[in-house]
């Protein structure tokens, strides 16, 4: 009966229809039919398009928009995370894997030796492919390039990664079949073997070699791997051009990219090994087999009790490495105290926070990601990865709890309580037991994550001295995915970022603009407002970056542009419109903070020149009238000074928003 319904149905593999870890730990699960139903009605509603290229029509369904929905209901509240416009990652994309494919191919001149070879851009490199350039890509250079989305959310960048790389190859492809050279004549009769699509082929290398990624919630792993698995069979123009999908668990794992361990020594496994080892075996023994297993998965396309049994025998090799890994991870937290919140619900307030050791189930449940171990041969074989694109969560990494009781109150989403209303509010809710469970363990989460952000030697760059004083002791996602990305990087790899101002602003992340100048060249900062609304949800007067950088070298000068309102302008930037800005003026302009001025022309960078030839606002000098500078009254640090009602010696409070140019009464 089925087979008359569907017809042949091809083999696709790829690990995608093998049972969820859902389906083995609840292996009664039953859905009615009722259910599907009602979906697939659902579903029929819309137009379905394997294609991420839209047709217009309001009522389709693409991998992008499917990207779109996650990150705008799941990612954006949970973590933070926001949808990235297409505009941004193909930009960092052709950016970062451009310069590093440039680096490659590039040769310098040797005088009376070789003439060197050199091109100034990608498609300058395309117009002029000879046979032996061909090769090179083909056989080293493209299979070789890996790229990274540490916070891969849904895919985005790792969509846009793949059709980077698919203009290349597919530029080179169509080149080699004009040169008449029997290698790339072989490469292409391999890749088109069996009645293939070369396109097939090509995205296909692409999705098992050359992307990878990691996020923290395994929902968007599934999405992410979905999009690409859409975009492979989008390629294929017949049936019989379908083949079974590439293996890629592996290439694209759930995990906290923040907490885990960048690289292990022999030593340091031998001496928390946890695990019956007869044979002693070394770290080295423990990675090799895993990476053979994986090589071996990967190239798999049997039937599923095959590939099953395969996959779980790599999971059973990384459980037994993990409790070991977890305990040489336990180690850094040596020094740190779990802090178990309490609350005094007769006095309506916190209690003494109960602080013990931190344990092996505290650092089980930060689900840390392993970076040496999961990808040996990228971080110890070659030093880390080629390119790193991303565009990381923005959150403050501390508890915020009006975000957490909007989920238990009404009162609290509507957002039109005062700080005192909303205190009086929250007493009241703590004294429902089951809203107070979940608060206390909410809170209990924070304060040793915290204390390891700040002591981890991974995260050196986090805190700032300005005039002798720390700056940035609040943890921010961004400022450690940052740093994480620089780590990650092999020499000379690139990365592009997206991420706040802040970047180039806060005192608090002087330290990470000290790395990015003395450790990197950055090759590109763009600033954009969000007047049209290029994220969604968030302030139009709110500024976020477009960073690119290389790992190595220093910078000297770099292309700027600030202000900006359209990111359509990214695809010109920098050979239009960028301003050359050096570290040298940044230094004479902030000494003590490093913090970059906003420049809109040249004839401002000329005018600040000049104002940097007298001594800085603020200065101390003696026998001269002398300016200090303070901050002003703040609602939140303080609110003890802000009285709900009226009293002797009390005056109203006006805010901006109360007054109106044409009514008086406003208020």
């Amino acid at each position: 009966m089925a087979a008359k319904l569907l017809g042949d149905v091809v083999y696709l593999n790829g690990g995608l229809f093998l049972e969820h870890q859902i389906e083995e730990r609840y292996t009664n699960i039953t859905i009615p039919d009722v259910a599907f139903r009602h979906l697939f009605s659902l579903f029929t509603k819309y137009s379905w398009n394997l294609d991420d290229t839209p047709a217009g029509d309001d009522d389709e369904i693409n991998p992008d928009v499917l990207g779109y929905i996650f990150e705008k209901y799941i990612n954006q509240k949970a973590f933070g995370a926001y949808y990235t416009r297409t505009e941004i990652t193909s930009y960092l994309s052709e950016q970062t894997i451009h310069k590093l494919i440039l680096d490659k191919v590039n040769l310098p001149a040797f005088p009376g030796v070789t003439p060197g070879r050199h091109f100034d851009s990608v498609p300058d490199m395309l117009m002029k492919l000879d046979a032996g350039l061909c090769r090179q890509l083909l056989n080293d250079v493209l299979p070789n390039l890996s790229v990274l989305d540490p916070a891969c959310g849904s895919g985005a960048f790792l969509v846009a990664a793949m059709k980077t790389l698919i203009n290349v190859y597919s530029a080179v492809v169509g080149r080699a079949g004009f040169l008449n050279d029997a290698t790339l004549n072989k490469w292409i009769k391999d890749a088109e073997s069996g009645g293939r699509s070369i396109g097939y082929e090509i995205k296909k290398r692409i999705i098992t070699y050359n992307l990878f990624g990691v996020d923290v919630m395994e929902e968007s792993i599934e999405i992410a791997k979905l999009r690409l698995f859409l975009a492979l069979v989008s390629s294929a123009k017949t049936v019989d051009q379908l083949e079974p999908l590439p293996n890629i668990d592996f290439n694209i794992l759930a995990g906290n990219s923040l907490v885990g361990l960048l690289r292990v020594t022999d030593e340091d496994y031998k001496g928390h090994d946890l695990t019956p080892n007869l044979f002693g075996t070394s770290y080295r023994e423990v990675l090799a087999e895993k990476n053979r297993l994986i090589k071996l998965y990967r190239g798999t396309s049997k039937y599923m009790e095959d590939l099953r049994a395969q996959r779980d025998a790599i999971e059973e090799k990384k459980r037994e490495a993990k409790v070991t890994l977890d305990d040489i991870l336990l180690d850094e937290f040596s020094q740190i105290k779990f802090e178990q919140s309490t609350y005094d619900v007769r006095a309506g307030a916190p209690g003494k926070a109960n602080k013990r050791a931190v344990s092996e189930t505290d650092i089980d449940a930060l689900n840390p990601f392993h970076w040496g171990y999961e990808f040996d041969e990228i971080l110890n074989g070659r030093g880390g990865f080629d390119v790193i694109i991303t565009n990381p969560p923005w959150e403050t990494f501390k508890p915020n709890a009006k975000e957490f009781f909007s989920d238990h109150s009404n009162l609290v989403s509507k957002n039109k309580m005062t700080i005192k209303e909303f205190e009086a509010h929250q007493v009241e809710l703590l004294k429902k037991p089951r809203i107070r469970s979940a608060w206390l363990k909410y809170q209990s989460r924070f304060p040793h994550v915290s204390t390891y952000y700040h002591s981890a030697k991974q995260y050196e760059n986090q805190i700032s001295v300005v005039d002798g004083k720390k700056c940035g002791t609040d943890i921010n996602l961004y400022k450690l995915f940052t740093e994480q990305c620089f780590n990650l990087l092999r020499p000379g790899g690139a990365c592009g970022v997206v991420i706040p101002s802040g970047i180039y602003t806060d005192l608090g992340t002087k330290q990470l603009r000290e790395l990015l100048f003395s450790k990197t060249e950055i090759t590109g900062l763009f600033c954009l407002e969000n007047r049209k609304t290029i994220f969604e949800n968030v302030d139009s007067r709110f500024k976020f970056v477009v960073l690119t950088f290389q790992k190595g070298g220093t910078t000297s000068a770099f292309p700027t542009a600030f202000m900006r309102h359209d990111v359509a302008e990214l695809e010109r930037f920098p050979r239009e419109g960028a301003l050359s800005l050096s570290t040298e003026l940044v230094n004479r302009l902030s000494p003590d903070s490093l913090s970059i001025m906003e420049f809109k022309s040249n004839t401002d960078i000329v005018i600040a020149e000049k104002m940097a030839r007298f001594p800085l606002l603020g200065d101390r000098i003696e026998n001269r009238w002398n300016l200090k500078l303070t901050s002003e009254f703040h609602m939140t640090n303080d609110s003890h000074l802000f009285k709900s009602s009226p009293g002797h010696g009390r005056l109203p409070l006006y805010e901006g928003k109360m007054v109106h140019q044409f009514n008086a009464n406003f208020a």
